[in-house]
This record gives C-alpha cells, sequence and structure tokens, in this order.
C-alpha cells in the first residue's frame, strides 16, 4: 500500500563519534543535511572543547560509574568514553565494552575517587533509592568516593542512557562533576545532585 519501498536506516552507535555520524545517516535519508550539518559541529566543538580543557587537568579521579545496583553494573557504551574525555580513569570497562555485572569485593579494591549512579533509563530520584543499598554493603565506607562525599546522581534518562544530542550536554556535566576546579555551570537544574554526607551513610 505503499508508494515506494520503505528505507530502513538501522542506527546502533557504540561511542559518541557514532552517534554524530548517525544524525548525519538521517539527515542524508531525510535530505536535511544543510539542517544537520551546523548542529553536529557545534556538538563537535563542544565536545573539543572539554576534551582540551579536561587534559590540562594535573590528576586523573578514578571513576565507578554505576547503570545497575542490584546488581552492581558498569556502564558501557559510550559511558566510558565520556569519562575518559572528562579526564576520568575509568574504574571498570572502555568504549569497546558493554555494561557488565560487577563483583562487590572488585568495587571496593577499585577505590574510585567519584561514583557517579546512572540507572539507565531513569532519573536523580530513581537513583536516589539505590543509595540505602549500597551503603549497607561490605567496605562502602571506606571507598574514597564516599569518604569525601563525591558520589553523584544523574538524569540517566536524558543525559546518559539515550543515543542523542543531549549525550553532549552529559558530557559536559561529567566533566564538571569530575573537574570542578576546571568546569562550572554545566549541570542544569534537577540534571545531577551531590549527595551529602548523611545520605551515604547505611539507615
Amino acid at each position: 500500500m505503499l508508494a515506494k519501498p520503505p528505507q530502513v536506516v538501522s542506527l546502533d552507535p557504540a561511542c559518541i563519534g557514532d552517534v554524530l555520524d548517525d544524525v548525519r545517516r538521517v539527515a542524508s535519508a531525510t535530505g536535511t543535511e544543510s539542517i544537520a550539518e551546523p548542529l553536529v559541529a557545534g556538538w563537535q566543538a563542544r565536545i573539543d572543547a572539554v576534551t582540551q580543557r579536561a587534559a590540562s587537568a594535573r590528576h586523573q579521579p578514578r571513576v565507578l560509574h554505576l547503570e545497575w545496583a542490584d546488581p552492581p553494573m558498569c556502564g558501557g557504551h559510550w559511558v566510558p568514553e565520556m569519562v575518559d574525555i572528562a579526564g576520568g580513569i575509568n574504574c571498570f570497562g572502555d568504549r569497546s565494552s558493554g555494561s557488565f555485572p560487577l563483583e562487590w569485593a572488585d568495587v571496593v579494591a577499585s577505590q574510585p575517587d567519584v561514583i557517579v549512579l546512572m540507572p539507565c533509563g531513569f532519573n536523580v530520584e530513581r537513583a536516589l533509592r539505590d543509595v540505602p543499598g549500597l551503603a549497607a554493603k561490605e567496605g562502602w565506607e571506606t571507598l574514597p568516593a564516599v569518604q569525601n562525599a563525591r558520589v553523584y546522581a544523574i538524569d540517566a534518562g536524558a543525559y546518559t542512557s539515550r543515543s542523542g544530542p543531549r549525550l553532549v550536554m552529559g558530557l559536559e556535566m561529567l566533566a564538571e562533576i569530575v573537574h570542578p576546579e576546571l568546569f562550572s555551570g554545566m549541570i542544569p537544574e534537577g540534571g545531577a545532585l551531590r549527595l551529602s554526607e548523611d545520605m551515604l551513610v547505611a539507615p
């Protein structure tokens, strides 16, 4: 019943560059290249700006990103790449790996300087519900991120889970989380929350 056979454009990005390329592919399929190219150029410029500023950091904090808490799972796809660009060191995962489950003993051994709770597809409020369970685990209180209150909950559904342009804002948010001495004003209202010390204690 269609006027012509449909063109199927399959998108399966694994890193931020793939997401930008997918925008170009969709633009090519829809004849909107003149609209897409300035947008992609703007996003790439923002990525480059984070890359350059983060490269000036004097140290690289170890970052534990959790896409799920029970069982604990590290972030996959573009998340480890985002941490790299933002000037951090991934405790687990790299740009070639997907999300995978973690043994809690390995989490404790990784001694993260920063913990980012980013439950896949969910918001800050949902991420906070995982904190009591994590705080009750053996060794939680020994983690440098907990001792220095550098634990954050992020709106993953908006900024880290989905393969779209807001990943660029997610990258900027991670840059401020990892290197607040270099970045500021990158986190929109409601986009992320730094947990207070009393929130990090087991109930």
